[in-house]
């Protein structure tokens, strides 16, 4: 009857109903062989189980795999309510079984233990997991957390900050928890508790206000969210920091190696699903039911038929997460490694946070390898080939239930009195949560417990007890129990956690059944029933080998409690512990008692142990204490005493993670030791036999390394605690406890003596502390970073703890050392000793002296002599006697002396303290070496001393200095030099002691006589100097041909730049040349005079910086080898070298000047660029022409001079502030040194003297700047008074100061001035007040305003310049930036320094290259290239250049394209576009037109061509007035108004030539006459002297540049056009086109040739004025002595005149052009018909205007008063309106007559041409009225609409006459033939009569038609728009500031409409465009110019209706 079936009555007894699923029937059993066939034999208890575990494996159709997830919407389980992971193919079929989860730490324990075989786990669990050993494989990366998570709190908290105090919910080991644990890191400061909710509902809590927020998944988050929750951390917030959370799919690695297809199965559906989802085009997971989500809303909701809010729950659910695809999966960021680095790094938190002990298990050689091990991707990989996505169409099996636990029925304490029952939970489907039942069986002999199912899962426990001893503690699913027994009463209890387990489309059937017998048989006395193990007749019980459990000893593993009754024997806790293969079951509890009787006193336990470090433990107890817990792997001897007469082990196990387990043997012994030998090798046994161990030695037998959990109660005078042995490392997971008892009446006094622990964090409860206890009183809580050296506690018994968590880190502390002394106590608390009656009396020890209240010193008296500390009363003497070497003594009282502790020293006598190695006694204290504090400067010491360290033996480190042997200040050397050697003990540790060979002075800076000081670079890039003997002539030659290789440098960089063929490259990398020579002076200064310790690159790119801005300090020592030189000789040389310089400069260019004029016989080059070039040498005294070369000369001196003086301002002004840049004070002598020649010392009378000079020098140089503002603002401040302007926007000449100004914006001219005055401040100007750091800090605040000025103010004309400096500013703020930071001591640590300046400097030179992509893309560069390659440039670009440094380039660059575009124009080849862009944009740029510039330069490219037009036009003979007047139009064309403006009309050259021809004389050519009118442009005036000093009245100094200046740009102008192409020489405009860098000299040349006649026989009156002229030349060398007074400015003309003239040049051209092609046309077969077509004129005017009426009306308002204003208005608009209504009718009737597309007829007739302007309309009638026509003169307007007809030739003008003769709407009223006539413009005028047929009503009109052949019509457009810029004499008259009438009143002819153009504002280009031409073109040939042949009167005219 023992089992679950009666086997001998032949029926079955089911141990639970049937209907429960659970239990079998009857023909069940007997098939699984319960009962054999026929003899009724019960099988042994084993074989039934595994027999019944095989039928129910064997029923089933396919094996049942085990899947857990948790309570989030997943994909996958679409799969898991699908059945589509399951198989059954005939084969290996298996059954996937989807169970939800609680949590990542419940899982783990279930894979560990086996109740699951595939898991959904956390990325932390799964961290977890592996480090601590559990086997399990990663195949599968579900999700990233995303925001699928979060820490949700109250309303209330809304930041970190508010999470103080409060308490938190999260389950324990999952990713929520690490990721609140990782919030507790991030907020050190902010203290909250978090509890475990595993098992717990945090909805529950959280409205029972036990939480305050939760950080929680899945339902939970919607659950708190509807209780108003806010999340206040979003996982993927914390993974963005840098702890990402995600979820694997696992399995157990033995599951994973037998069944790979089911992982590849799962694997591959779940890999289809998720790639599914991830689909955009995927239809199947919409919110809706029946598709996938309603499957995820089941298993996400519990409910097989989710509602449709559930649905939109699980959707939203699905979207919080970040899925993975398939094939990134497999990556390297994922299964191919990131997951493995990630979990990791996720270990190596956990080990951080003291959850682990270690990252990998113990003995793991490669934690990589270990951990990339756990991760693979072949099940991936496999699934995804074998699985289809096909898979996703089936339907499956479909959500059909979800069954859960909760129906159990047990409940409270049951008593069984039956012999025979049975025991099972009661559920009929799952047992239910937090379950306590228990059950008694009562027996009076032995009780028997027989388990038929057991199906527990992890976290709850069966477990049956003998009494109180635990017999066994059971839990695991489907597991094999042997039977259990128990002599006397049973207790059996189950246990059920909080956690609900489910299953998702499977009958979940869990629990168990036994059956009891309480009257079972005994063992059998042959040992046979007892298996493993031997009979315990008395008992009736089996007792288990080592290792065996069960009542039949059969189970291979502890179980319960095992007893051993010898003196000696062993345990095990598995047969062949321990071992790793065989290793033991998680959530383990084993009892083994050693039963050694009471004779014996104690017990010694040998234990062999691997159980998981700080997890699992081996404790070893002796009653209720215990006095040691083992963890780890190891071996421990450990003796305890026995409790009547037992001592145990206890080994347990927590719920995974598991080892190979322990082996122990064990002793009796009556005494502890009664040797040395008993207490292992480190103790001594005393005579009471006991062990007296080493410090930190632990046990009774000193045999453990560390302090153990129990030690045996101290009683007496004091008691010693260590927590380890020396090396050894603190314990982990200790608790270890010492108790001190004091006698009653005496309190406790604990002395800390160390106190080295891993620091204690409260909040997240890490880190190890020690806590001392006492009744009645606060436990007191020390830390490695809060404690005290001692503590007095009122209690005479105390205990003191040392707690530790799992591990340090990897850190390794020395831990704690403390002793507690027994101290009297004040028989009063609070009282005073004598006032209660009490003496007090010294007592010996550490305790001190004097009474205590509750352990705390109070107000007594009980100084019996008083010696004063550092002394003791010696009774000897009767006084104070100091404390011998090695003694101290603290306090003042009469306490004696007492020794140094070990390891501190008192080297001196009258020690107050003693003081440990590495600290040094100070005037009765310690003070720490290598520290400054206060007024003790000991970083740079050493106290190394054996025996302590004294003041007089200091050592000094290298690199560091002393001045006395007394002295508690040691001073650092200077970075850059190595003579400080420093000391050590022997030598002498101060002075020059400390100097290496040869070097002696303040910090050893000074070198002996005979050396001088040497730099160099050492390996490490770091410079040093050292002192070198003067005969080493090689070491000199270095440093000299160092300077020499930079002048060759400097040589080739100008060189270089020189040659750059390009003006605007040249001047562009001179600029940053410059600006960098600034940056580079200023900051190695700055970095010099601040001695800022920069590391090694970085000080060798300095010594580059000062080796290329000449610093010249490094020679200073050099000549000290040759003479007595010192800084004060340099202060000399800085401040006078400029002024020498300049005197050199001045003597150099006098002698170069008189050379050039005397001895080579030069003339002197004349200021005036434009002067004479061939004057007579001897018309100007020799002393002037010197004088003359050398004022040219100067002024390039002079600017050579000012530029240098700049770049070197800031060397001058850092060489003169050197003298205020003193060391500090040192100690003891009170001195101050000169840092840069510590020869010097900042005192004395020498030094006085020398500092005031150099303060005068100071104020000169620092106010040098402000000088030249003064000078470049003088012209300025005048220009802006009403000086006249000129229209160059830089017309200011600063002379030699052009070189601070030619950079920079117009506006912004005086930055340069205000940077040079901002350098010399940087350069050590605040060290005149301030000390070092202070002025660093103010150098910090002006590099700042610089670089603000520079970005703010962007002052540079050229954005690429502009760059630069911005990068140079942005470098010198770094430097400064990092020298507060240095020298501030910011930054301490070398190796930070190197690599953050390094980094600096890096930083900054890589933005130099976008500095040259600025001058890449320079405005100039696109532009000039645009311009050259004949595009459009807009017209703002080049406006804002010519406001720039490039100004004058690009104005050369239009001019040039501007003359190209006329020769294009003339050659017929250029676009309507682009002479709208020509006219609308390159004309409209006033800033390079407008400009005046001398005549000289404007016309000496136009003499040939104006001359040779004066000659054909005046031929060789001579002329009258009237031919002069004639010719102006001709000859002058533009420049005719400012010939008269200049009174050199051509009219009075002519009558001048007249009155002064002699009788018989050359005739007066109109040659003759040009020339004489040019030659005063030339400065070729008979009538003046040579004005050669054209100089205003200015700054003498300043100016002499100027007058150099004019000649270079001249030249430079001349250069620039020797790239323009070259012209054709058959005609004179060639030569103004292709500018000839001779044009001076030939038009020089010219206009002489051109003003004297041939050489005849001079007259009597020639004689006559010969000697007029020797007069003349006398009165000329007396008027030269007033040549540098009497100045007068040189003729100037307009940029725009040069243009205009070219302009007018080619339109005579054209007009020639034009006249051959008419010549062509009249030679044509029918030109004698066009001939024959008479000119005439019939008189008749425009009809609607003779009228009486009208007439009438003019004499009603005003008569003649008003005829003008009525005919400009009413006439005139009257006209005008008229035109405009019959234009279309006129249109129409022209159209008729020649149709579009006619052959060899073209019609122009467009509505903006043939309609008159009004304006021109106006202007013609005033010319009316000043010709005296009557009124209305608006009548004679006979074009106010009018057409052109183009023809093929003469045959077409004839036809096209005739048809219009011939119509019927046209009458020929008038006929100007002016082709025949060969007249310009070369057309057929003719006027016609129109009646507009349309509107009706419309007055007849006179119209004008012009018949014009092709070929003159296309030859008169160009000429047409040359003409447009010819007609102007002035920029002015051109842009409309004055009309075009009143300059050009030619242009207003009868048939003329010469519109004005507009005035075009710059930059709107887009608005010229849409803007009418300049000139139409039909108005342009209906103009004619007055002709100098005479007027022939027109033939009589028909009459209207006459024949032709």
């Amino acid at each position: 009857a023992n089992s679950p079936f009666d086997c001998e009555q032949g029926v079955a007894r089911r141990s639970r109903d049937q209907a429960s699923g659970r239990g079998l029937d009857e023909a069940h059993f007997r098939a699984l062989g319960g009962c054999p066939s026929g003899n009724g034999q019960e099988q042994p208890h084993g074989q039934t189980m595994n027999s019944l575990l095989w039928t129910l494996a064997a029923a089933a159709s396919a094996e049942v795999v085990r899947l857990g997830y948790f309570g989030e919407a997943q994909p996958f389980q679409v799969a898991c309510a699908r059945g589509w992971f399951d198989t059954e193919d005939g084969g290996d079929d298996f059954q996937v079984v989807c169970l939800p989860q609680a949590s990542g730490g419940f899982v783990v324990s279930k894979l560990d233990e086996g109740d699951l075989e595939v898991a959904l786990l956390g990325s932390t669990p799964a961290a977890f997991a592996v480090a601590r050993g559990v086997d399990i494989k990663h195949l599968y990366v579900a999700h990233e957390k995303g925001s699928s998570q979060g820490l949700l709190v109250r309303p209330e908290i809304q930041s970190p900050p508010d999470l103080d105090g409060r308490t938190f919910g999260t389950p324990f080991g999952s990713t929520a928890h690490y990721h609140m644990m990782y919030i507790q890191t991030l907020f050190p400061d902010v203290r909250f508790d978090i509890i475990d909710l595993n098992g717990l509902n945090p909805l529950d809590l959280y409205d029972a206000g036990t939480i305050d927020g939760a950080f929680v998944w899945g339902g939970w988050i919607d659950g708190l969210v509807q209780r108003n929750a806010t999340m206040l951390f979003p996982a993927q917030v914390l993974s963005d920091w840098g702890k990402p959370t995600f979820n694997t799919i696992s399995a157990r690695a033995d599951f994973a190696a037998r069944r790979p297809d089911v992982l590849e199965r799962v694997a591959g559906v779940i890999a289809r699903l998720d790639a599914d989802y991830l689909d955009d085009a995927s239809t199947r997971w919409g919110a809706g039911a029946g598709g996938f989500v309603a499957d995820v809303a089941a298993a996400y909701g519990a409910s097989a038929s989710p509602t449709q809010a559930e649905l939109d729950t699980a959707a939203a659910g699905l979207s919080y997460f970040s899925f993975v695809s398939p094939d990134t999966m497999q990556g390297p960021d994922y299964l191919g490694g990131g997951i493995a680095a990630a979990l990791k790094a996720t270990a190596r938190f956990h080990l951080e946070t003291n959850t682990v002990a270690a990252v990998a298990p113990a003995g793991t050689v490669d934690e990589d390898a270990f951990y990339a091990a756990t991760t693979s991707a072949q099940s991936l990989a496999d699934g995804l080939a074998s699985i289809p996505a096909s898979v996703l169409d089936t339907a499956g099996t479909g959500v059909t239930s979800i069954p859960e636990s909760a129906d159990s029925t047990c409940s409270g304490t049951v008593d069984l009195t039956a012999t025979t029952g049975t025991l099972t939970d009661g559920a009929t489907t799952s047992y239910s949560n937090n379950l306590a039942c228990e059950w008694r069986i009562a027996s009076g002999g032995v009780v028997e417990l027989t388990f038929t199912v057991f199906r527990v899962w992890t976290g709850d426990f069966v477990e049956v007890f003998d009494g109180s001893t635990l017999v066994a503690k059971l839990h695991g699913f489907d597991r094999a129990w042997p039977p259990l027994r128990t002599t006397g009463d049973m207790t059996v209890k189950f246990t059920t956690d909080g956690v609900t387990e489910r299953a998702f489309n499977y009958l979940l059937t869990d629990g168990w059944s036994a059956s009891y017998d309480a009257e079972a048989l005994v063992c059998a006395a042959d040992h046979s029933t007892c298996g493993n193990g031997k009979c315990d007749t008395v008992s009736g019980l089996c007792i288990c080998d080592a290792g065996y459990g069960g009542a039949d000893c059969s189970l291979a593993s502890c179980l319960g409690t095992m007893t051993s009754s010898s003196q000696s024997g062993e345990f095990r806790s598995s047969p062949t512990a321990p071992d790793r293969d065989e290793p033991y079951p998680n959530s383990a509890e084993c009892h083994f008692v050693a039963d050694v009787g009471t004779s014996f006193g104690y017990v010694s336990f040998t234990v062999t142990y691997d159980v998981e470090p700080t997890f699992d433990f081996v404790s070893v107890n002796s009653g209720d204490v215990t006095w040691a817990r083992l963890s780890g792997e190891d071996t421990a001897t450990i003796l305890v005493p026995t409790t009547d007469g037992k001592a145990s082990l206890v080994f347990t196990s927590d719920s995974r993670g598991r080892r190979g387990g322990f082996s122990a043997t064990y002793v009796a012994k009556s005494v502890t030791c009664a040797s040395n030998a008993d207490c292992g090798g480190h103790g001594t046994c005393d005579d009471g036999g006991t062990c007296v161990c080493d410090t930190g030695y632990g046990g009774l037998a000193c045999t453990v390394p560390h302090c153990l959990d129990g030690a045996p109660k101290v009683t007496g005078e004091s008691m010693v605690m260590v927590s380890q042995a020396p090396g050894e490392p603190v314990p982990a997971a200790a608790d270890c406890t010492w108790e001190f008892q004091a006698a009653a009446g005496r309190s406790v006094r604990v002395v800390v003596e160390t106190l080295d622990l891993e620091p204690y964090r409260s909040a997240a409860k890490e880190g190890d502390m020690v806590v001392i206890r006492s009744t009645g009183a606060t436990d007191i809580e020390l830390t490695s970073t809060s404690f005290q050296k001692s503590y007095d506690i009122a209690s005479s018994g105390i205990s003191v703890s040392l707690e530790t968590d799992r591990n340090d880190v990897g850190e390794t502390y020395t831990g704690l050392a403390a002793t507690a002394y027994a101290v009297d106590a004040c028989p009063v608390v609070g009282g005073e000793c004598e006032e209660q009656g009490f003496t007090c009396e010294p007592t010996s020890g550490l305790q001190g002296p004097g009474c205590y209240d509750g352990g705390r010193a109070v107000g007594c008296a009980c100084d019996l002599t008083g010696c004063p500390e550092g002394s003791f009363f010696d009774e000897s003497t009767g006084g104070c006697e100091a404390c011998r070497p090695g003694t101290f003594k603290s306090a003042t009282g009469p306490t004696p002396c007492e020794p140094c502790p070990k390891n501190f020293y008192a080297p001196e006598s009258g020690a107050a303290m003693c003081c440990r190695q590495g600290w040094v006694l100070v005037d009765g204290f310690c003070r720490q070496c290598g520290q400054n504090v206060g007024a003790y400067v000991l970083k740079g010491a050493r106290c190394n001393a054996a025996n302590g360290t004294t003041v007089a033996t200091l050592e000094v480190k290298e690199h560091f200095f002393r001045f006395s042997p007394e002295s508690t200040s040691v001073y650092r050397c200077p970075e850059d030099d190595d003579a400080c050697r420093g000391s050590s003990p022997g030598l002498e540790g101060y002075g020059n002691g400390l100097c290496k060979t040869h070097a002696h002075g303040p910090l050893c800076m000074l070198c002996r006589s005979g050396y001088f000081r040497n730099s160099k670079t050492k390996e490490d890039l770091k410079a040093v100097s050292e002192c070198v003997r003067c005969d080493r002539i090689g070491e000199q030659m270095k440093q000299l041909l160092t300077v020499l290789l930079m002048i060759v440098a400097w040589a080739l960089v100008i060189l270089g730049i020189r040659r750059l063929r390009s003006r605007f490259n040249r001047q562009w990398f001179e600029a940053v040349l410059i600006q960098f020579v600034y940056f580079a002076m200023t900051m190695s200064r700055f970095v010099s005079i601040h001695q800022v310790p920069l590391p090694g690159f970085s000080q060798l790119v300095m010594r580059a910086l000062d080796v290329f801005t000449f610093d010249l300090s490094s020679l200073h020592s050099i000549a000290q080898c040759y003479r007595t030189y010192n800084y004060f000789h340099f202060l000399m040389l800085a401040t006078l070298g400029a002024p020498a310089l300049l005197l050199v400069f001045i003597v150099c260019a006098v002698v170069r000047a008189v050379a050039r004029v005397v001895a080579c016989g030069a003339p002197a080059a004349p200021q005036n660029a434009l002067a004479e070039e061939g004057a007579a040498a001897e018309a100007v005294p020799l002393h002037r022409r010197v004088a003359a070369a050398v004022r040219q000369d100067l002024g390039g001196v002079l600017s050579k001079w000012m530029l240098l003086i700049s770049l070197f301002h800031s060397a001058i002004c850092c060489a003169i502030f050197q003298i205020f840049n003193c060391t500090v004070k040192y100690e003891p002598f009170d001195r101050k040194f000169l840092v840069s020649d510590y020869s010097i010392r900042c005192s004395g009378p020498g030094y006085e003297a020398h500092k005031a000079y150099a303060i005068v020098c100071a104020v000169i140089y620092v106010t040098f700047p402000l000088c030249l503002f003064l000078v470049l603002w003088r012209p300025r401040r005048l220009a802006a008074g009403g000086e006249e302007q000129r229209k160059d926007p830089r017309h200011v000449d600063d002379g030699a100061l052009a070189f601070l100004t030619n950079n920079l914006k117009a506006e912004y001219w005086w930055f340069e001035v205000l940077a040079i005055f901002l350098r010399s401040l940087v350069t050590g100007f605040f060290r005149f007040k301030a000390d070092v750091k202070i002025s660093i800090v103010l150098c910090l605040i002006v590099t700042i305003i610089h670089r603000t000025f520079v970005l703010q103010l962007k002052p540079y004309a050229s954005s690429g310049l502009q760059h630069v400096v911005e990068a140079l500013m942005r470098f010198a703020l770094s430097i400064v930036l990092l020298s507060v930071c240095l020298v501030g001591d910011l930054i301490e640590d070398s190796k930070d320094a190197l690599w953050m300046v390094t980094l600096v400097f890096l930083l900054n030179v890589a933005s130099l290259p976008l500095a040259y992509q600025a001058f890449v893309s320079e405005s100039y560069r696109g532009v000039a290239r645009r311009l050259q390659a004949h595009e459009p440039v807009e017209a703002e670009e080049v406006e804002e250049l010519l406001r720039s440094a490039h100004a004058e380039a690009i104005r050369e660059d239009v001019r040039k394209r501007s003359r190209q575009i006329l020769r294009e124009a003339f050659d017929g080849k250029l676009r309507d576009e682009s002479w709208t862009y020509f006219t609308g944009t390159l004309l409209a740029l006033e800033g390079v037109w407008a400009p005046e510039v001398h005549a000289e330069e404007v016309l000496q490219w136009h003499v040939e061509s104006m001359l040779a037009r004066a000659k054909k036009a005046g031929g060789d003979g001579a002329i009258d007035a009237g031919a002069v007047e004639r010719s102006v139009d001709i000859v002058a064309g533009p420049l005719a108004a400012t010939l008269t403006e200049e009174c050199l009309s051509p009219t009075a050259a002519f009558e001048r030539l007249r009155r002064a021809q002699p009788p018989g004389g050359a005739p007066i050519t109109l040659l003759r006459v040009y020339a004489e009118v040019l030659k005063p442009f030339f400065e070729l005036d008979d009538q003046h002297p040579q004005k050669l000093w054209h100089s205003r009245k200015e700054n003498p100094v300043l100016h002499l540049a100027a007058l150099a200046r004019n000649k270079s740009d001249q030249i430079s102008t001349s250069l620039a056009n020797l790239h323009s192409p070259p012209k054709s020489p058959t005609s004179p405009s060639s030569f103004s086109l292709s500018r000839s860098s001779s044009g001076v000299s030939s038009a020089r040349s010219l206009l002489r040739e051109a003003s004297d006649p041939d050489d005849v026989a001079p007259t009597r009156e020639e004689n006559l004025a010969s000697g007029l002229a020797k007069f003349r030349r006398a009165a000329t060398k007396i008027q030269i002595v007033r040549a540098f007074a009497s100045a007068r400015e040189p003729r100037r003309l307009e940029r725009f005149v040069d243009l205009a003239l070219i302009a007018h040049d080619l339109n005579q051209q054209a007009q020639a052009r034009i006249a051959e092609a008419a010549a062509k046309v009249l030679d044509e077969p029918r030109g004698a018909d066009v001939v024959a077509l008479k000119s005439f004129d019939n008189g008749t005017d425009q009809p609607a205007l003779r009228s009486a009426e009208l007439v009438a009306f003019k004499d009603k308002v005003g008569g003649a008063a008003l005829e003008s204003e009525l005919d400009a208005s009413v006439c005139v608009g009257a006209l005008h309106d008229l035109a405009n209504a019959a234009f279309p009718a006129f249109k129409k009737a022209l159209e008729k007559l020649f149709p579009p597309g006619t052959e060899g007829v073209e019609l122009e007739c467009a509505a903006d041409v043939a309609i008159k302007k009004k304006t021109r309309m106006r202007a013609k009638v005033d010319e009316y009225r000043r010709e005296a026509k009557p009124w209305p003169r608006a009548e004679k307007l006979g074009d106010c609409l009018r057409a052109s007809v183009v023809v093929a030739g003469a045959e077409q003008v004839v036809a096209a006459y005739e048809a219009l003769a011939k119509d019927d709407i046209f009458k020929v009223v008038r006929l100007k033939n002016k082709l025949a006539g060969r007249v310009k413009p070369f057309n057929l005028l003719v006027n016609l009569a129109f009646q507009p047929p349309a509107p009706p009503g419309l007055a007849p009109l006179i119209v004008e038609v012009q018949i014009v052949p092709k070929a003159i019509y296309d030859k008169q457009k160009a000429s047409h728009r040359l003409y447009s810029i010819a007609r102007a004499s002035n920029y002015a008259s051109f842009s409309g500031k004055k009309t075009a009438v009143d300059t050009a009143p030619e242009a207003a002819d009868d048939g003329g409409d010469v519109e004005a153009p507009t005035a075009v504002r710059p930059g709107r280009h887009a608005e010229v465009a849409r803007r009418p031409s300049l000139m139409s073109l039909p108005s342009f040939l209906s103009w004619t110019r007055t002709s100098t042949r005479p007027v022939v009167a027109p033939a009589p005219a028909p009459r209207l209706d006459a024949p032709t």
